[in-house]
């Protein structure tokens, strides 16, 4: 498999790991019972934001760039990227009467309705999941200006009081009686992974030899795994306590390790398992995956009824039908929309070398 300067072609292999286990965790009843699969995907999906995110605007700074030129530079692109998909997916549900999508429009245009979940304490059916591309979007800008426009000599404390204070955050606000979904759709709860990420990142730019090196050691791969199996059993045995924002702070420090190994590339096994084509291709389209994925379910499901088909949530042709239509939906949405609009980056925002 050829390699593009700066791609890694095994961080798109974990990114389809990412959205198939929210997948799964989404379509198949009863699959995050023992293992929290839609949480972990979220959570390396925070993580790997972060450590691509700093790379991409230290690559900038290092050209020269302005600060400001980098960050519009940014969103034009990233407008191309994430408007289409995100947009066209709500439009379907709206055009559909799917409830409540035309109540919570104005959330959805302004990327905000993490905070109508947190504040209602109410799921907006299945638009459910934006709440991810919401807090997503409001960690990046965040996150952008501090690497933007802060000293580089100040992004470790920065990135590690980020790291500090959003599990802090989620443990006051927890002891505190704040609503659940108050506290777990907050960007604040999350800023640990993103700031997890942007600190591998920073590490694996600037010193890429010492920490491949120590990324590598048995040790530290060893530490990694018990952090996720701490986690791990936090979750089964504290969930409803404060105790499960501890279990969140680990995932991001495993993820951070797993996403750096990545990078630096696995060998032998691991490797050709992060380099097998599907899963590859699974990371290449997994943000219409990911976009889609309810919207389907509900049509499948609803196509079921009409037709007069069990449509129960644990019938496993209703689950396979809905896993088929929504690769479907992705590959089509990534050959036919987000494929062809990406080569309008360059055109929108030239890189300047």
């Amino acid at each position: 498999m050829s390699k593009a300067k700066n791609y890694f072609y095994q961080l798109d292999a974990l990114r389809g790991i990412a959205c198939l286990m929210v997948l799964f965790y989404h379509l198949v009843p009863g699959s995050g019972t023992w293992i929290a699969l839609g949480p972990l995907g979220v959570r390396l999906f925070f993580v790997m934001t972060g450590f691509l995110l700093i790379g991409n605007h230290l690559q900038q700074l290092d050209r020269g760039s302005a600060p400001i030129n980098i960050l519009t530079g940014f969103y034009k692109k990233r407008a191309i990227r994430i408007f289409p998909v995100y947009f066209l997916a709500f439009g379907i549900l709206c055009l559909f009467g799917i409830e409540p999508a035309r109540q919570v429009w104005v959330w959805i245009c302004t990327f905000s309705v993490n905070f109508y979940m947190g504040f209602t304490e109410q799921w907006p059916g299945a638009l459910s999941h934006y709440w991810f591309l919401a807090t997503s979007e409001q960690m990046v800008f965040v996150l952008s200006l501090l690497i933007l426009w802060i000293p580089k000599r100040l992004f470790v404390p920065i990135f590690a009081l980020c790291f500090v204070g959003a599990w802090l955050h989620r443990w006051i606000a927890t002891t505190q009686g704040v609503a659940p979904m108050m506290v777990w759709y907050s960007p604040l709860s999350s800023m640990d992974s993103i700031a997890a990420g942007a600190l591998i990142g920073l590490f694996y730019r600037e010193k890429k030899e010492a920490i491949s090196q120590l990324a590598c050691r048995t040790s530290v791969a060893v530490a990694s795994w018990c952090c996720l199996i701490g986690a791990a059993v936090i979750r089964l045995w504290g969930f409803d306590t404060a105790w499960v924002h501890l279990a969140e702070t680990l995932e991001a420090l495993f993820f951070g390790w797993l996403i750096l190994r990545a990078a630096i590339g696995f060998t032998g096994f691991w490797g050709g398992v992060l380099q097998f084509p599907g899963l590859v291709y699974t990371g290449v389209i997994s943000y219409a995956l990911y976009v889609f994925h309810p919207l389907i379910h509900t049509l499948v499901e609803t196509t079921f009824e009409k037709l007069h088909f069990p449509s129960n949530p644990e019938n496993v042709f209703l689950i396979m039908t809905t896993f088929v239509v929504t690769f479907l939906a992705g590959i089509l949405s990534w050959h036919f929309l987000e494929k062809p609009l990406i080569s309008l980056k360059t055109k929108v925002a030239p890189e300047k070398k």
